[in-house]
């Protein structure tokens, strides 16, 4: 058991399949980035001509548990797009203990809302605190934008002064991981004309 789930971790973490990984790095949950092949979801089965992608079934079953049809084939301004990031600029695991950003641009492509979700690595559960939040986005009241548009998503222990609506707070000794919803995605989400930033670790005394 101890094995099996090192081995999922690794495929959750480690992508190496093709067609699920976007330009900007980040990695499509379900679905596969246009004109690539063969991508991650498949229409009811990972099963193929010659052999069966066990890949993709052990991690996204390790990773978490539904899926419905426009959650893996969205369609511009229908569905939902999803967008993984398990590492940070510097290619190393994120962490509790330490702070970061996510500048979301301005505009992002969506018809309906956009949204960042923070999980737990070990429980791919919502991660948990006191604050009793695991999400920040545009629905969200409070949330500012810098001038230029763009949107700070802070996770950290500690909250950035004045950034408070904007911050998620992650637990010391724990390790988490975002996903980046698009609903109502449109054309710049599929032809990738518009690009996530990497997650940075910060010092939130800059953004004060």
């Amino acid at each position: 058991m101890v094995v099996g789930e090192a081995m999922a971790k690794n495929m959750v973490f480690r992508e190496r399949l093709p067609g699920v990984l976007r330009d900007d790095g980040w990695r499509l949950i379900l679905g596969r980035v246009v004109g690539s092949e063969p991508g991650d979801a498949m229409e009811h089965t990972q099963r193929t001509k010659y052999y069966d992608r066990f890949d993709p079934r052990a991690r996204y079953t390790y990773e978490a548990c539904t899926t419905s049809e426009r959650m893996s084939f969205p369609k511009p301004g229908f569905g939902m797009g999803y967008g993984g990031m398990f590492l940070d600029s510097e290619d190393r695991a994120l962490t509790g203990d330490r702070s970061y950003v996510i500048n979301v641009p301005a505009k992002p492509p969506v018809k309906l809302f956009w949204a960042v979700t923070v999980y737990d690595v070990d429980t791919r559960g919502l991660i948990t605190t006191d604050q009793q939040r695991a999400e920040r986005g545009s629905v969200h009241e409070g949330v500012k934008t810098n001038p230029d548009g763009s949107t700070p998503v802070f996770i950290g222990p500690k909250a950035p002064k004045g950034w408070e609506n904007n911050w998620i707070k992650s637990v010391p000794g724990r390790a988490w991981f975002p996903y980046f919803r698009f609903y109502g995605p449109t054309e710049p989400f599929f032809d990738q004309s518009w690009e996530l930033p990497q997650i940075k670790e910060v010092d939130f005394n800059d953004f004060s």
